[in-house]
Parts: structure tokens; sequence; C-alpha cells
């Protein structure tokens, strides 16, 4: 079971000014009070919500990552998302109401809850708030577009490549510095999400580094050479021999 968690103050928190809730919560002790966001450790492994539930709050990432399944195609489900800091899950589910999805910790999380029924009703009496949801609901459709863009027709060695690149773009979205990621998630995780085995996952994180345009440390990576990166996902002519699946 999920565990209680407990109450926050959102203004202690390094992510308040990218985080719609906790802007919200910020906004007045009457927000602050009506929104009654809790934050709870999820371990590593565990269940954060299962696909077939009642949908009873948003999520809001603090810390780790958080992988969504879709069990809908097979028994074990499929990933379809790596959510981390500062990003919501659950946005998929506004207007259902059951979840689509099942989330699973990658390494041991915080998460920010926020009780959906809480959150409707400050919608209903803000237009700020409701602007502000549809703003992410949009994002959250651009963000599914932009997955599908690493999959889509490209080879093995592009789909990692930009993977990473879509990676470091969400963290620095959302305050990191350098270019440097740290990736909870195993190769297995990863190999699953971009269609492809983990072996050649493995495979084109080693020719990559080959190249010099990334430096592999455990579960460290940093982009070394950004530019042929994006060359490397884009399909650039003169690209080496690519890694079969």
């Amino acid at each position: 079971m999920m565990p209680e968690g407990k109450r926050v103050g959102c203004e202690l928190c390094g992510l308040w000014r990218m985080c719609f809730p906790g802007r919200l919560a910020n906004a007045s002790e009457r927000m602050r009070r009506g929104l009654r966001i809790r934050r709870m450790r999820i371990p590593r492994g565990m269940m954060l919500y299962r696909s077939g539930e009642r949908v009873e709050s948003l999520y809001m990432v603090r810390s780790g990552c958080i992988k969504e399944l879709d069990d809908t195609g097979g028994r074990h489900g499929s990933v379809i998302n790596f959510s981390f800091p500062g990003e919501m899950l659950s946005l998929q589910c506004l207007g259902v109401p059951v979840s689509t999805t099942t989330g699973v910790a990658v390494e041991p999380s915080f998460i920010c809850a926020v009780p959906l029924g809480a959150f409707s009703q400050m919608c209903a009496t803000s237009s700020a708030a409701t602007i502000e949801l549809t703003r992410l609901i949009a994002k959250a459709g651009a963000a599914a577009r932009d997955s599908l863009t690493l999959i889509r027709d490209k080879e093995a060695h592009e789909r990692v490549a930009g993977f990473l690149l879509n990676v470091c773009g969400r963290l620095q979205l959302r305050g990191a510095r350098g270019r440097e990621l740290r990736l909870g998630m195993n190769r297995d995780d990863i190999a699953d999400y971009l269609g492809l085995r983990s072996e050649t996952v493995s495979r084109c994180f080693s020719e990559l580094a080959r190249r010099q345009l990334i430096k592999v440390r455990a579960k460290r990576v940093e982009i070394v050479q950004i530019a042929e990166l994006r060359r490397v996902f884009h399909g650039a002519a003169h690209a080496e021999r690519r890694p079969a699946d």
C-alpha cells in the first residue's frame, strides 16, 4: 500500500517555481490549506499507483524517477514514459474514472501528492489555475509526441542518442546545470521504452562512448559533444556503422 505521507511546506522546496501545485500553494494561505499537498517516499520497485485503480491524486516528482507502464498490451506492461523531478504524473488520467497506466519507482523517490478532488475545486474557483492546467495538459501531449519521434523510423543508435538528448533537455528545463545525467533506470527499462533489446542499448552506449560523444560511469552519463549527438539522432549521412537491433 502506498504510504500516507506528510504535509509539506512548498516554500521550502527548490522545485516550487516549476511545480504547478507548489505555485498555487504559495499563492495564498487559503490555497495551501485547500490543496493538502503531501510528500511521500516511494522505495525502489514500489508501485505509486496501479492501472485500473481509481484516480484520486495528481503526483509531482520531487526527486528520483518514476516509470509509467502501459498494461493494456500485455501481462507485464511496457514502459511508455519516465518522469523526472519537477514533472507531474496522472495528467493523462484526467477525465477518466480509473488510471490507464501503472507508476513504479525505478529508484528511491520522493513524490508530492495532491488530492484530485481538492485540486478540481481549486481549478473551479480560479481561472488562473484552469489556464495553467490546460497548459500542462498541452505540454503532456507534446511530450508524448516527442517520445514517438525517438522510435519512429529510427535506427538503434539514433533512438539511444535521442533518449539522452530528451532526458538532458527535460532536466535542464527544470534547473539542472551541465550535461551530466544520472539515469536511475536500468538498461532493460531503457530498452523496453525504446523498443530495443537491452544488449543493443548497451552496445549503443559503448559505441557513443567510443566515438567520444558521451562518457559513461555506472549510472552517470555525461554528454560531451551535444551537437554531434544531435547529428546522430537526426541520422547524419556520415554516421559510423550502426549497431544492429
